[in-house]
């Protein structure tokens, strides 16, 4: 009785939030539904036929789920996915109460569930999937997490006990790819990572991972694709990169037009145009495609899907607004505003910037690493910027010191008054790049679907 009195109280909930319109239902439902039954997620996952998939990391989890998401569709599967981004238990009920019948019988083959760090452990315990991809793990949200080696045991200590699953981790990443040393010998642990000489940096920005896992000596490092994501080995050590089950190769970027690439395994090859550029999305793509050779899709169906997946919930989405051209790129710490930043300026225009800096409590209170991402490339890269948000007049300050023309820089608060003035200094044909972090993002999306530009994000999810 208790789970059936949770799910009906959480869909209720849902429709009320809707109709109300004050927001979508997707952490709120969750969280009044586990007070009525704590055990209601592990109660629904169990259900689903195929199991449940777990995607973590820090970044690319909402992109990564999104090219998993349509490929899982298109060879006939049902998915259950939290593809909104509330990405905790809380997020991860409301998502199956809105997807199961009122007894607990999910509608849906699978789950594929984007999972916050630090509430894998939670999550483990009570998903019990049969597979796990880690992404990347940096420095993100410090005040939440600290620094970078809690993250790491964290998500370790969730992998200890798993046993008969599949684990896909970055090769890439020295933190990532320890985290095989706790994965229990009855499960399986694979690889995917670049091979690539065109797109590499001697850039230190959020250079996090230097040192040795095992034995605490410095890293040397062969290759660096961006951050500590490259090839590396141990100076004192035999701790290495180990060699990827599934690549990325041949990459070729177009701006945030779109990336060329070549994706394989052992046995197959497959050449893919994405819409979503920038070596950060060729990661994500690549994470899509390591766990769907897992799962058994066929290469020629993935090839077709990875070509015609669109920016997810605020990640490159392009809107069209009042006849003017919008890109939304989520910010939410330095590596990502750097990659941000550094695919944008591949196609060598100058740009218009919307930069929108909120402190709230799921962007992270402190707003400190704006000064650990690089932005002085941007000083020959862009036509005017404004700065809005709870924490605007800081972002003007970092901007200032990475002595950019301040001439071209204002300072605007709100950001829908900020959105409106930088729509009115747009040229013709020129687009605007809005820079939000998270809270930042659901306001301006929340007034794009009053003005009718884009749907609510629970209506995209249908």
């Amino acid at each position: 009785m208790r789970k059936f009195f949770a799910i009906l109280i959480g869909k209720l909930i849902i429709t009320i939030t809707r109709i109300t319109r004050r927001g979508g239902g997707s952490a709120l439902p969750g969280l009044v539904a586990l007070k009525i039954d704590p055990k209601l997620v592990s109660k629904i996952t169990e259900r689903l036929s195929n199991g449940p998939v777990i995607i973590t990391g820090t970044n690319g989890k909402t992109t990564t789920a999104k090219y998993l998401s349509e490929i899982l569709k298109a060879s006939g599967l049902k998915v259950i996915a939290n593809g909104s981004g509330s990405n905790m238990l809380r997020g991860i009920a409301s998502t199956l109460i809105e997807r199961s019948s009122l007894f607990g019988r999910p509608k849906g083959d699978i789950g594929l569930f984007e999972i916050d760090e630090a509430t894998m452990p939670e999550a483990t315990a009570n998903i019990n999937p049969k597979y796990i991809l880690v992404t990347n793990l940096f420095r993100d949200q410090l005040d939440r997490y600290g620094e970078l080696d809690k993250t790491a045991t964290i998500i370790a200590s969730s992998l200890k006990g798993l046993k008969g699953i599949n684990v896909i981790l970055n090769a890439d990443d020295p933190l990532v790819a320890s985290l095989s040393n706790q994965v229990d010998r009855a499960s399986k642990v694979t690889y995917f990572g670049l091979d690539e000489n065109r797109y590499l940096t001697s850039s230190k920005a959020s250079f996090d991972s230097k040192d040795c896992i095992l034995c605490g000596r410095e890293l040397n490092f062969s290759k660096r694709y961006y951050a500590h994501l490259g090839e590396y080995s141990c100076s004192n050590c035999d701790f290495k990169r180990p060699y990827p089950d599934y690549i990325a190769s041949g990459i070729s970027l177009n701006g945030i037009k779109e990336a060329r690439v070549n994706f394989s395994n052992q046995k197959n090859v497959i050449s893919a145009t994405l819409k979503l550029s920038g070596l950060y999305n060729i990661y994500n793509a690549l994470g899509a495609y390591s766990l769907s050779e897992t799962i058994g899709i066929a290469d020629a169906l993935t090839q077709g899907v990875l070509e015609n997946v669109s920016a997810a919930f605020g990640r490159m989405e392009k809107i069209e607004f009042k006849g003017k051209e919008i890109y939304l790129l989520l910010i939410k710490n330095p590596i990502g505003f750097t990659q941000v930043i550094e695919t944008l300026s591949t196609d060598g225009n100058a740009k218009n910037f919307l930069i929108c800096l909120n402190d709230n409590f799921a962007d992270g209170t402190d707003v400190s690493w704006i000064w650990d991402a690089d932005l002085e490339t941007l000083n020959n890269d862009f036509n005017s910027i404004i700065c809005s948000g709870t924490r605007s007049h800081d972002m003007t300050l970092r901007l200032k010191y990475a002595d950019l023309d301040t001439s071209k820089i204002e300072t605007i608060e709100d950001s829908v008054t900020a959105l409106s003035k930088a729509l009115d200094k747009l040229g013709a044909k020129e687009t605007l790049y809005i820079l939000p972090t998270y809270t930042a993002m659901l306001e301006i999306r929340k007034y794009l679907t009053k003005e009718g530009a884009v749907a609510g994000f629970w209506e995209e999810q249908k």
